[in-house]
């Protein structure tokens, strides 16, 4: 097998912001809620949402100090394919420290995206966030796999179970568990690597922000034991 995993640096935001230009439109590194939010048809959308993406994980990149990122890397081509960002909590996830993060609040003189339903994205992460005070353990240590994404043309291959075996075992050398929220079509990925669904999906009615659907999302867990 070709691929390889490394922790992401800086530089590799400016690579993975090129993809929207080099790759089909959606074969880039735009993970989920964000195309729900921010349907692209173009090559001029795609990259377009990729840069404001992509920015906003640098900026936690460089000053959330709970994540780690990791890329998995084609060692033939040198092309990253997939990503990840992981966090350790010490003392247990917050709400109320974490939210700011996920959510897009208004800066002045720097109005969204026209394309991005930024209401849609903010209802989605906030309300699953909010959940995790009801199914992960209250102000326990813990890591937390908050984002995975393979680019399409590269799914197969192995690159998402490199990125999760890695939090898997980051927590199971800690003695602590690991958590995620996963779309139910990605759940039996997730299963295969040692997690398990904690009690009833979390299904979030997406109607009232102009999409017709239900986003689902299963609660899992890794229990491990020192």
């Amino acid at each position: 097998m070709s691929l390889k995993l490394h922790e992401i640096h800086l530089e590799d935001f400016d690579s993975m912001t090129n993809h929207a230009k080099i790759y089909p439109v959606g074969d880039d590194l735009v993970g989920p809620p964000t195309p729900i939010c921010w349907p692209v048809s173009s090559q001029m959308e795609a990259q377009e949402r990729l840069r404001f993406h992509m920015s906003k994980q640098r900026g936690r990149f460089l000053g959330d100090r709970s994540a780690t990122y990791l890329k998995v890397v084609d060692e033939d081509t040198k092309e990253i394919v997939s990503i990840a960002r992981w966090h350790h909590y010490p003392n247990g996830y917050s709400y109320a420290d974490g939210i700011g993060w996920e959510i897009h609040s208004p800066v002045e003189g720097q109005p969204f995206p026209q394309g991005m339903n930024i209401e849609l994205h903010n209802f989605i992460l906030s309300a699953r966030d909010a959940e995790r005070k009801n199914w992960m353990a209250k102000d326990e240590p813990c890591w937390i796999l908050m984002h995975l994404v393979t680019r399409a043309s590269q799914r197969g291959r192995g690159a998402a179970g490199i990125l999760i075996d890695w939090g898997v075992e980051k927590a199971r050398v800690d003695g602590i568990p690991a958590y995620l929220e996963a779309g139910v079509m990605g759940r039996p990925i997730y299963e295969k690597h040692g997690f398990q669904q904690v009690g009833e999906l979390l299904v979030l009615n997406l109607r009232e922000y102009g999409v017709d659907m239900d986003f689902v999302m299963a609660k899992m867990g890794v229990i491990s034991r020192k």
